[in-house]
């Protein structure tokens, strides 16, 4: 399986979008924030595959999981996600079981550091230019993580 090459139109829409996300940074050029998964971020699964961690396998993300997710958040119910913003790229985390507590639970609690989660990652390649402008501008603004957000 491999990932489009090329800009991706849909990476360019999102970065509008997420600069306005509260984003908080660790170790110099990491941005980390925790949202709901909005349309926004669902559609930005659809082109890429995923990772499954621990071990790092790769996946095509089932229909199924998008439809959820769109259930979800037309339910006025979206599911957490867990963005890290670096510089080679966004990573967009999230966990199919017990998804509700995530990724706060894993900071907390040793046993669901081990529970099964995906990644997403958006490579800085496939969105424009503006993709290093809005990480620097965004690292300028935003205040370090507070320290129960471990480092990602």
């Amino acid at each position: 399986m491999t990932e489009a090459v090329g800009t991706c139109l849909i990476c360019d829409n999102l970065l509008e979008f997420l600069k306005t996300l509260p984003w908080c940074k660790q170790e110099g050029d990491i941005l980390v924030a925790v949202h709901t998964c909005t349309p926004e971020l669902i559609v930005a699964f659809t082109d890429h595959e995923a990772r499954v961690f621990p071990g790092g396998t790769k996946i095509k993300i089932n229909k199924s999981w998008l439809a959820y997710l769109q259930e979800k958040n037309g339910e006025g119910t979206p599911l957490p996600i867990l963005l890290v913003w670096r510089s080679h790229g966004i990573e967009l985390w999230y966990r199919q079981h017990k998804s509700w507590d995530f990724p706060y639970d894993m900071w907390k609690n040793p046993v669901a550091q081990a529970y099964e989660r995906e990644q997403v990652l958006l490579p800085a390649s496939h969105v424009s230019h503006k993709f290093k402008q809005y990480h620097q501008d965004i690292l300028q603004k935003v205040k370090a993580c507070p320290a129960n957000i471990p480092p990602q």
